[in-house]
Order: C-alpha cells, then sequence, then structure tokens
C-alpha cells in the first residue's frame, strides 16, 4: 500500500513540474472541504482533494486553472476517475483537467474527449516531460524526498500525552485557514483574510525556524495569489480606476460596499467614535495592486518565483536564484515578489528578516 502512495507522489511531483514549466504555480493536494453550521459552531468537512493545481494568469489576469488526478495502482477504475474528475473539474472552476494513470485503457481515452477531459499515460507524461525539456530546470520540483521533508515541516507538533499550548493553537488556525478554508471561501475575501491571519500570529514567527518560514512563504504566495485574483477584477472593469474597483472586489461588490459603508456611518454616530470600513493599511495594498497591474508580465510570474526562491534559496541553502526560463531573469517578477515580501512583513508585522531571500534579491 505505501510503495502505491509514493508512487501517486512521483506522478504528482512530475506533473507539477510540467505545469510549472509552462508558467504555472502548483500547489499539490489541495483539499477542497464543506462547512456546516451547527448551533453553537462551524464543522469543516472534508469533501476530497486536489493531486496538482495549476493556476497562472495572462497578460490581461485572465486566470487558467488545470488540475490532475494522478493514480498508478493496477485497481484504478480510470472511467469512475473520469467522471469524478468531471464533477472536480465543475466544482472547482477549472479549464482543464487531467487523468495521469500509468497505463490508460482504449475506451478511457475514448470516454475523455466527450466529457471535455485528457488523459496521460506514463509514456505520454514522459514524453511531454522529453518535449518540454524539464529536465533543464534546476529546481528539484519532482524530488519526492525534498517534497517530504517539507510536508514534515507542515503543522504543529504535539507530543503524545501533551496539550497544544495557547501559541500552537494560534499557529494551527492559521495552518487550517491556508490548507482548508483559503480554498473554500468566496475569493474576495481571502486579501482581507490572509493578512488578518498572519497579523495575529507575526510575534510568533522565528526567522530561524524553517517550520515559520515554510508557513510565511506560503502566507506570502496566498497573498500574492488575491492580488492576482482582485487584478482580474480590476482589468476586467478597465483597469482605470484601481483604487475604486479594488474596494468593490474586496468588499462583495458595489452594493454589498454601500451597506457596509452606511453601516460604518452609522456606527460612528451611535458610538461618537471614529471606526473606519477601510483597514489602515489598504492604501499600501492598493498602491502593490497598481504597480502589479502596470507590469502584468512581472506580476503574473510571482508566484512561481516565490516557490523558485523558497525551492532554491531557503531550502537548498543557494545564493542566488538562476532564471526560471531562458536566459534572462523576469525581473519585474523579482521587483514585485520583493515589493509584495516587503509590503506584506510591513502590513501583518512579519519580520522581514524572515524574506531574507527575497528581499536580497
Amino acid at each position: 500500500m505505501a510503495k502505491a502512495q509514493d508512487r501517486d507522489l512521483e506522478l504528482k511531483l512530475r506533473f507539477r513540474r510540467v505545469l510549472f514549466q509552462q508558467g504555472y504555480w502548483c500547489p499539490i493536494e489541495v483539499e477542497l472541504s464543506q462547512y456546516e453550521a451547527l448551533s453553537t459552531s462551524v464543522k469543516r468537512v472534508s469533501l476530497t482533494d486536489l493531486d496538482v493545481l495549476g493556476v497562472k494568469y495572462d497578460l490581461f489576469f485572465t486566470p487558467f486553472r488545470v488540475v490532475g488526478d494522478c493514480k498508478s495502482g493496477r485497481n484504478v477504475s480510470e472511467v469512475s476517475r473520469l467522471f469524478w474528475l468531471k464533477g472536480i473539474s465543475s466544482f472547482f472552476g477549472t479549464d482543464q483537467a487531467y487523468l495521469i494513470h500509468s497505463t490508460i485503457k482504449t475506451h478511457t481515452r475514448g470516454i475523455a474527449p466527450k466529457l471535455g477531459l485528457r488523459v496521460l499515460d506514463e509514456m505520454a507524461l514522459f514524453t511531454l516531460e522529453k518535449n518540454l525539456e524539464v529536465e533543464k530546470l534546476y529546481l528539484p520540483l519532482a524530488d519526492t524526498s525534498m517534497h517530504q521533508a517539507i510536508v514534515d515541516l507542515w503543522g504543529i507538533e504535539v507530543g503524545k500525552g501533551q496539550k497544544p499550548t495557547e501559541q500552537q493553537l494560534q499557529l494551527k488556525e492559521v495552518y487550517a485557514y491556508l490548507a482548508y478554508s483559503y480554498w473554500y471561501i468566496e475569493q474576495y475575501r481571502n486579501l482581507l483574510n490572509v493578512i488578518s491571519h498572519f497579523a495575529g500570529i507575526a510575534p510568533l514567527l522565528d526567522s530561524q525556524n524553517p517550520a515559520h518560514v515554510l508557513l510565511a512563504y506560503a502566507g506570502l504566495a496566498r497573498f500574492v495569489h488575491s492580488l492576482l485574483e482582485t487584478a482580474s477584477f480590476v482589468f476586467a472593469q478597465g483597469g482605470t480606476n484601481v483604487p475604486r474597483d479594488a474596494r468593490h472586489y474586496i468588499f462583495g461588490g458595489p452594493l454589498a460596499l454601500k451597506e457596509r459603508e452606511r453601516f460604518f456611518e452609522l456606527l460612528r454616530n451611535l458610538t461618537n467614535s471614529n471606526e473606519q470600513l477601510d483597514p489602515p493599511y489598504l492604501p499600501d495594498v492598493i498602491e502593490l495592486l497598481g504597480r502589479m497591474i502596470q507590469n502584468p508580465a512581472g506580476a503574473c510570474d510571482v508566484l512561481r518565483h516565490i516557490d523558485a526562491v523558497y525551492l532554491w534559496m531557503e531550502s537548498l541553502k543557494n545564493d542566488t536564484l538562476p532564471p526560471l526560463d531562458g536566459e534572462a531573469h523576469n525581473t519585474a517578477a523579482i521587483v514585485l515578489m520583493r515589493n509584495a515580501a516587503q509590503t506584506f512583513a510591513r502590513i501583518t508585522g512579519v519580520k522581514e528578516a524572515i524574506y531574507a531571500a527575497i528581499i536580497a534579491l
């Protein structure tokens, strides 16, 4: 059983590397959840997971999403997986979905196009890797041992028979948000949520603790992803009034924004206070968003660069980052990644030292 699981992981990482080579940011094993309202609380119910998720944006900030379902065992019902994958693709709103299996039966190949899906067997995946020259990519994206070492850093460690400390519980809440809630709640809520979550744990994060560095990089990636989703909305409105359209997006649309503004006006009148709807850091976020919109070729590749810095410089302790594609650096992506790290650190209170590798570029 363990051998099958290891084999699945190898396929996941290889497919992630293929997507990364084509410009996708690629989280793997993304768990999808549903939240049920109980009488006094909310309960998370796990639904399923995406083996590989690929996300990228074009120069108009149009998002493209690809998922891969990776299976290697002999006792896999390919037809069942195809129909499952079709449902997941529809549920998550993907543009393309792949079934990757060691061998693909003839009837499976016939069904896949009818469902708008694609299939890859071991030989097809190998050919794709060869054609894309993925071996030239220096990042260890398909290294199973390195991936496992990173996975081992994720989460809190509580000794047997012990209870988690208050600090560990605070960190656990952020881990849960990044792993589950982030992928479930409406995307427009995530920009302020990720900032709020990291502002709450900023004093706990230590730049010398590898687990904390991983958590900080995961938070930065979610922050940038949320900004790109905001940029997509703003660009769809024409991109001529970034502050106005960004506020419309962040607060759930023009009508929801008006309702919130009325509520805060009533609150100020009733309490004789100066409570404001906009958080004090919002101008900094909108300024960074504006820079990203003005530099789409750089902005759309910031997510891949964050992952590259973490793998190549933080994990492997290299001093410099070679270009991700070709012979030239995407200088705009590097500058915007540094701007994003500095902005995220400043508005959350996370120490800049935790992003030292990024800021040094």
